[in-house]
């Protein structure tokens, strides 16, 4: 993500108009050098499908008791970046999910952080701002469409969650991890009452630890760096993992920002397991003739297996997507069992809850 270059509060607000345009304009210009600079050593990136999004925002004096400048312009920036965000969630077509665009607004610093100021002014009394800030549109629809349940449900019930001290405050930490992976689509917060779905796939149980670093400040900015690492396990192993740097004005925003960041990439990656399907890696699947005779074989002869579907291909390998009331174990061992015209097949590894692959000889 591009980090924004957010100038320090004048210290002089009382200076003449000009004196404070000059100054603004001055800091806008060092800001895009540095920003350039962070971008030339990789410090930052940018999203292929990041969209400039402008909004404003203002604030006064009047609004607290002992008021700041740099408070007032803090509360006025804000309001920019929310709006900004708002403008781009009025652009979201389809049916939108309120809690996903609940979760969205309140972690606007993430899907905020890449901007610059296009005008400010003011003075003592108030402050205006204008932004335009880099949103990735296509995953901020991803992230807040409702789901289509014809996909599935998650397959992982939401387990324990451990966060490092530095993370931040640990229950804060865990209704943020809790309220992100559920609002993707990735976890049920709660398992099925007892006695229900009887015969079917259970759902797995999902523990998420989060280790948190503070990377000291970015030299030549007013930024602080930090990293975050998110691993998601489930039985044991893990199911989703993501690292990922961050910046901002301060330690703590950092760390922050790269939860939110992280969290976003792992509910991605485990909203790819759905409860009721799995998925199939065949291997050696030449002849093509060997993969339609294998999903008619599923289809007709493996209990439990009600559909199956090409889902994707690479190179030597043909992945299908497979519906039905089984888990990994047990389809690995029907699949073992299963006579096929005309060629073999073998189990070559089975990854829990969803996932196995095979080879066909």
């Amino acid at each position: 993500m591009i980090v924004a270059m957010a100038g320090p509060p004048d210290p002089c607000p009382s200076r003449p108009p000009r004196a404070r345009r000059h100054r603004a304009s001055w800091w806008r210009r060092a800001s895009s050098g540095v920003s350039a600079l962070a971008l030339s050593l990789g410090l930052v990136t940018s999203s292929a499908w990041a969209a400039p999004v402008r909004g404003t925002g203002e604030a006064t004096a009047a609004e607290t008791k002992k008021p700041s400048p740099a408070e007032v312009r803090a509360r006025a920036l804000r309001r920019a970046r929310t709006a900004a965000l708002q403008t781009a969630l009025s652009q979201v077509g389809g049916p939108v999910d309120p809690e996903a665009r609940k979760a969205v607004m309140g972690a606007w610093e993430v899907w905020t952080g890449a901007y610059r100021i296009l005008s400010e002014s003011g003075g003592a009394d108030g402050v205006r701002v204008e932004v335009e800030a880099e949103i990735d549109v296509v995953r901020l629809t991803k992230r807040v469409q409702r789901a289509d349940e014809s996909g599935g449900k998650p397959a992982f019930v939401m387990g324990s969650i451990r966060a490092g001290a530095t993370c931040g405050e640990t229950q804060a930490v865990s209704e943020v991890v809790r309220a992100e992976l559920s609002g993707q689509g990735a976890v049920t917060l709660e398992p099925p009452p007892e006695g229900k779905g009887k015969g079917k796939a259970k759902l797995v149980a999902l523990d998420v630890t989060l280790e948190c670093g503070a990377l000291g400040p970015v030299r030549h900015t007013y930024l602080h760096a930090a990293q975050v690492h998110v691993v998601a396990q489930a039985n044991g192993q893990t199911v989703a993992e993501q690292r990922v740097p961050a910046f901002a004005i301060t330690p703590v925003e950092a760390m922050a920002g790269g939860v939110s960041t992280a969290l976003l990439d792992v509910g991605e990656q485990l909203a790819q397991h759905r409860k009721g399907f799995l998925r199939l890696r065949v291997r050696s699947p030449l002849p093509s003739a060997r993969i339609r005779r294998l999903e008619a074989a599923m289809r007709n002869s493996v209990l439990g297996v009600s559909e199956v579907e090409v889902a994707g291909l690479e190179r030597g390998v043909v992945e299908l997507r497979v519906r039905g009331s089984l888990d990994a174990k047990t389809l690995a061992q029907r699949l073992a069992e299963l006579p096929l015209p005309g060629f073999s097949l073998s189990v070559v590894d089975v990854d829990p809850p969803d996932a196995l692959t095979v080879a066909l000889e």
